[in-house]
């Protein structure tokens, strides 16, 4: 979820990438054709006529190949012009690419070998890089380059080798060319969409996550319009039920004693809130339920603070080995006659934003959210009120309203009320008002404490408590 932001490198930077050596695969790449993998070879080129206008292009004199970076599947998306931008710096709101490469029809593409490989900065010197991915694969006019959540800003080289003449011809000469540039790949800048009406209805077909918004689920994902959208792609979809990592029991608990030492993990600032909830409101001796996970951390944390148990459902199969940890599919948690119903504590930590936008190949829903929240409330204890009363940890990111399509929403003074409406809000933790106003960040997750509303006559479902008269 997050970005992180670096200087682009220089031209001379760029250009001394150009033979850096290679060293791991992490990210996906599909050609439009024949894929294969092949040993990448040397070679010098020279700055063709064209590189002083586009100085991320060198190659051989006659060689003209054109490389073109797009966001993948995306036919709304063109390349805005920015006074603020730098002019080589390729700024795409995607984490899922479209490679095109243009061969001119004086070269022999049958035998011609492309390599793409993805440079990150490296955390403690942002003056060096380090290769990241890398794949050698036969000529195709088209690929798709799926970074996933290692998008940030990076550089992007491209080799192209192929022989002159249009006939197979071991003695023709070799033709190279290179691209690199340096690729910013993060969230667009907000507009307010251009609604169609609800009953008109978009019939579009694709096998990935959409790209762009249907419109005639504009009006109820933006709320009639008042919501602005960003644009942040990510195909993460999965054909059939994942088994993610076995981990260990040494593993968890080591993650244990990182929990009970205060230390942080991937959502940083929120762990921090999360363990300020957490002495505050008590889960010692309690059961408690997570809602989604893929590594441990968070039932390490219930652990840390003394839950009797921790049980967490996913769409995806886990395998945490400890005593103390049940796993479930959402599927088999509803079919088994053994599992806890009610929980005393429910951990939902940045789940529920990503619901209904099908970035994990679910269906389209734009309340989606609003509905995972009020079906927590089947895991309750029935006392609305005093010591058994069932408590939510909940995580999402809060900032002025957006959608972030299709990667999140952003809940601000519009859309967080709408999630609480089912539950009493109790306490916030990390959280304030001026977060409605503050500049767009994707990571600001404070944690809410609610519970059932009270079943009296003076609260209503969605009241929220005096202190959050803001919400």
């Amino acid at each position: 979820m997050r970005t992180s932001r670096h200087h682009a490198p220089s031209h001379r930077g760029i250009k001394q990438l150009i033979s850096t050596a290679i060293l791991v695969t992490i990210v996906r790449l599909t050609a439009i054709g024949l894929v294969s993998g092949s040993a990448l070879e040397g070679g010098s080129v020279r700055a063709s006529e064209g590189s002083e206008s586009q100085p991320w292009i060198l190659r051989d004199p006659g060689f003209s190949v054109d490389v073109i970076v797009t966001p993948f599947a995306d036919d709304v998306w063109t390349r805005r012009a920015n006074p603020d931008q730098e002019l080589e710096v390729l700024h795409i709101p995607s984490s899922v690419l479209n490679i095109s490469i243009v061969m001119p029809p004086t070269a022999n593409v049958s035998d011609a070998r492309v390599s793409i490989t993805l440079f990150s900065p490296d955390k403690q010197d942002p003056s060096r890089y380090k290769a990241i991915a890398d794949t050698n694969v036969q000529y195709s006019r088209s690929y798709r380059m799926d970074v996933g959540t290692h998008a940030t800003r990076m550089i992007l080289r491209v080799y192209i080798e192929a022989r002159a003449g249009t006939d197979v011809d071991a003695k023709a000469a070799k033709l190279r060319a290179f691209y690199a540039r340096t690729l910013d790949l993060k969230p667009s800048a907000p507009q307010i969409m251009e609604c169609a009406p609800s009953s008109k209805v978009d019939l579009h077909i694709t096998s990935h996550p959409r790209t762009n918004m249907p419109p005639n689920l504009c009006n109820d994902y933006t709320m009639n319009g008042t919501i602005p959208v960003h644009k942040w792609y990510f195909d993460d979809q999965s054909d059939a039920d994942k088994t993610y990592q076995e981990r260990s029991l040494d593993e968890i608990e080591r993650l244990i004693t990182k929990a009970k030492a205060r230390e942080t993990y991937y959502y940083g600032k929120t762990d921090e809130y999360l363990f300020h909830a957490l002495e505050k409101y008590p889960i010692r001796g309690k059961h408690v339920l997570i809602m989604g996970s893929t590594i441990p951390w968070y039932e390490a944390i219930c652990i840390a603070f003394e839950a009797a148990s921790c049980t967490t459902i996913d769409y995806n199969r886990l395998r945490y080995n400890h005593p103390k940890i049940q796993t479930y599919t959402v599927t088999d948690f509803s079919k088994s006659l053994t599992a806890r119903k009610k929980y005393d504590a429910i951990f939902s930590i940045s789940s529920f934003e990503h619901d209904g936008l099908g970035r994990y190949g679910d269906r389209l829903d734009p309340t989606a959210d609003l509905k995972a929240m009020e079906n927590l409330l089947q895991y309750t204890h029935p006392d609305s009120s005093g010591p058994d009363t069932t408590s939510l940890f909940l995580v999402v990111p809060v900032g002025a309203d957006a959608v972030v399509w299709n990667a999140q929403r952003i809940y601000g003074p519009l859309r967080l009320p709408l999630l609480f409406q089912a539950w009493h809000l109790v306490e916030s933790f990390g959280f304030q008002k001026s977060d409605f106003t503050a500049p767009f960040a994707l990571d600001h997750q404070p944690v809410f404490v609610l519970q059932k509303p009270p079943s009296t006559a003076n609260h209503r479902a969605g009241a929220t408590s005096s202190e959050h008269t803001e919400l």
